[in-house]
Parts: structure tokens; C-alpha cells; sequence
């Protein structure tokens, strides 16, 4: 009777021991899978800003319905850390096309984006504005009688999009966006830094297609593209100056590092390896009214403490 009764302890030892075991992998799994899609997106996300041009009805090859003769944007930067964005973007239309505009800002590198609102001929147009994938969009919509063209002012606030680092902050915007299908001839971007960064510049540069740069004061940059810009092109600028000039802090989207998010897998991976380690523990200790099994319920301890080591493993090389 004694032995039937050590028999069924063990048993149920061994089926609560692999039921944990079961449990802990499927933990491990998720937190594995969710480290990858982290990842994924990281490696793809830029600190940029992108638009949108759609195109609804399939044109000839190299026609196009509409172009942009030139896109202007200045970049006024606050000592708060906002930065005043302002995009002159002048169409020609040159055949029947649709009177609706549109602009998306992705949101992965900025905290919020505000006081948005489009003009032409200095008069406000009517915008509907929302959030989709992660993307900010703008809309509007205009009297069209092609061919002819139009000149379109968007001015919208970015609060949080600076980058913090000890090496130096940065003002770094994909100004000219890559997601269209009709190029833009010209393109300028102005750079204003506030008065108190004047003469602390400390490097500026481009990215994308080729450009020239011109440090036009102590306190303004301009980089005008060198030839037009075609679907899929892209220019992007960057300028630095010290760390902790200006009283900002670390923008929200910026505080979820590499760090603080491998922290938090192996966190969680040590916890379970500690709530498993006990349960198992205590397992090994209910059965101990045979020798025998006390071995036995110690030797599956270890193997929770074995798949506890493997699972730390993964979560450092995620």
C-alpha cells in the first residue's frame, strides 16, 4: 500500500514537472518571438519623416498626372525641444487627376505631432487629420482644373522628435519622403537652430540623394538637393550640437532601449526560473517519504534548472 502510494506521488511529481517544463517553454517561446518582431521593427525604423502621394489609376509608362516642381521645407527648432516644421509643396497637374492631397508622418521616432494646417495662396484649407499604423495623416482638398498648378503650405509642430544622446544632440528628419510615385524637380531644406546653440553647431550632414550643404550663419544650415528626386529617393538631413544645451528631455519613444529591453526578457526569464525551481523543489521535498524517489524528484529540480540556463541563452542573443 505504502509503495502504490510513493508510486502516485511520483507520478503526479513527474506529470507536474513536465507540465511546468511544457509551460516555461511556451513562456520562452513568445518572449522569443516578441524579441524578433522588437527587432524587426527597430532595424527598420528610422528617425524620419515620410509622405505619400496615391496614385489610384494606373498611368502609361513615365507619364505621370502630377509632379512636384519644388518642395521647401524649413525646420525651425525650439529650445524646448519642438521643432516648427513648415513643407511648401508646389504640383503641376498636367492631366484629369483627383483633388484630394494627402501627407503621412510616421510617428515611431516623434511623441506627437500638433497644431497642423494647410494654406495656399495664404488662405486656410479645410484638413481632416487621424492616426493609422503608426502613421500620422494629413488630408485636404482643393479646386482642380488641370493642367495647372498649385502651391500648398503645411505647417505642423513635432514635439519630441529631437534625438538625446551623451555624444551630442541631434536634429535628424527625413525631410524629403521616399513613399510616392511622381518625382520632385527641386527640393530645399533650411535648418534653424535657436539663439542659444548659435556658433555650437558641431557637424551637419545629408543622407539620400546628392546635396549641397551651406552653413548660411552661426545658427542656420541649407542643403538643396543637386538633382531631382525620383520615386523612391529620399533626403534626409542631420545636425548636431552638445549634449544638454538646450533643457530637453529624452523624448518617450527614445527611453525604450536596447538595454531596458533586454533587462526586461532576462527579468522575466530569471522569474520563472525561480517560481519554476520552487514549485519543482517543493515536489521533490512531497515526495521524500522514499529515498528513492527523493533522487528522483531532485534530479527533475535540475532539469528545471537546466531549461531556466537555455532560456537565459536566448533571451541575450534576441
Amino acid at each position: 500500500m505504502k509503495s502504490n502510494t510513493i508510486n502516485r506521488k511520483k507520478l503526479l511529481a513527474i506529470i507536474n514537472f513536465n507540465s511546468l517544463k511544457t509551460i516555461f517553454l511556451s513562456i520562452l517561446t513568445f518572449l522569443l518571438i516578441l524579441t524578433s518582431n522588437w527587432m524587426a521593427s527597430f532595424a527598420y525604423s528610422s528617425p524620419v519623416v515620410q509622405g505619400k502621394e496615391p496614385i489610384e489609376v494606373a498611368q502609361a509608362e513615365n507619364q505621370y498626372p502630377f509632379y512636384w516642381e519644388f518642395i521647401n521645407v524649413d525646420i525651425d527648432l525650439q529650445e524646448n525641444g519642438d521643432m516648427l516644421i513648415s513643407e511648401t509643396q508646389n504640383y503641376v497637374f498636367t492631366q484629369a487627376y483627383n483633388n484630394q492631397r494627402y501627407r503621412y508622418i510616421p510617428l515611431d521616432k516623434v511623441d506627437q505631432i500638433t497644431d497642423v494646417s494647410v494654406s495656399e495662396n495664404g488662405k486656410l484649407l479645410p484638413i481632416t487629420t487621424g492616426i493609422e499604423n503608426n502613421q500620422f495623416w494629413i488630408r485636404w482638398e482643393h479646386s482642380l482644373n488641370p493642367p495647372e498648378a498649385h502651391t500648398f503650405v503645411l505647417n505642423y509642430r513635432v514635439i519630441g522628435g529631437l534625438h538625446i544622446h551623451d555624444s551630442g544632440d541631434q536634429v535628424y528628419w527625413k525631410a524629403i519622403f521616399a513613399d510616392r510615385k511622381s518625382p520632385i524637380e527641386k527640393a530645399k531644406i533650411t535648418v534653424r537652430l535657436p539663439n542659444i546653440l548659435s556658433g555650437n553647431i558641431q557637424d551637419f550632414k545629408s543622407f539620400g540623394v546628392p546635396s549641397s550643404s551651406v552653413k548660411v550663419n552661426s545658427q542656420t544650415i541649407q542643403f538643396i538637393a543637386q538633382q531631382s528626386i525620383q520615386p523612391g529617393e529620399e533626403l534626409e538631413v542631420q545636425i548636431t550640437f552638445p549634449h544638454n544645451l538646450l533643457k530637453v528631455s529624452v523624448p518617450n519613444w527614445q527611453n525604450f532601449s536596447w538595454g531596458s529591453f533586454i533587462n526586461a526578457i532576462f527579468g522575466w526569464i530569471f522569474f520563472i526560473f525561480i517560481i519554476l525551481s520552487f514549485i519543482t523543489g517543493g515536489s521533490s521535498g512531497y515526495g521524500g517519504d522514499g529515498g528513492g524517489y527523493g533522487g528522483d524528484g531532485g534530479g527533475g529540480g535540475g532539469g528545471g534548472g537546466g531549461g531556466g540556463g537555455g532560456g537565459g541563452g536566448g533571451g541575450g542573443g534576441g
